[in-house]
C-alpha cells in the first residue's frame, strides 16, 4: 500500500508540472536555474565593466528588480537621466514610471505622466 502512496505522489507532481507548463508558467525547479544563472552572469560582468554606465544602467535596474530592491532599482534611472553628457532618453522616463507603479507610487507617477507630454511632445506644434 506504501508503493501506491508514493505512485500517487509522483503522478500528482508530474501532473503539477505538465499544468504550470500547459498555463505559461515555469516550474520552480527550471526558475530556480535561470535565477542562478542570471545572478553568475552579473556576477562576472561587475568583474568586467562599471555598471553605473548608461550602457549597462537597464542591466542593473533588472538585477535589483528581481531581488527586490526596488528603491535602488529607481536610483539608476535617476542617475542616468541626470546625466548632463547626453540628452534624456524617453525610455528612461518610461523605466522610471514603471518603477514608480511597482512601488505603488502612484501619486509621482501621475506627476511623471503628465511631464512626458512636455518632455516627449507627440508633434511639433505649429507655428
Amino acid at each position: 500500500m506504501h508503493l501506491n502512496g508514493e505512485k500517487a505522489s509522483v503522478w500528482a507532481a508530474i501532473e503539477g508540472t505538465k499544468d504550470s507548463d500547459q498555463t505559461g508558467g515555469q516550474s520552480a525547479m527550471g526558475f530556480d536555474v535561470q535565477s542562478d544563472l542570471f545572478e553568475e552572469n552579473f556576477k562576472e560582468l561587475t568583474k568586467w565593466v562599471d555598471l553605473k554606465s548608461s550602457k549597462y544602467g537597464t542591466l542593473s535596474v533588472l538585477c535589483e528588480r528581481r531581488c527586490g530592491r526596488l528603491g535602488i532599482a529607481l536610483k539608476v534611472p535617476n542617475e542616468m537621466i541626470q546625466d548632463y553628457g547626453e540628452p534624456p532618453k524617453k525610455k528612461l522616463y518610461e523605466l522610471k514610471l514603471s518603477l514608480l507603479d511597482e512601488i505603488g507610487w502612484s501619486h509621482l507617477s501621475t506627476y511623471e505622466r503628465q511631464w512626458m507630454h512636455v518632455r516627449f511632445p507627440p508633434s511639433l506644434p505649429l507655428f
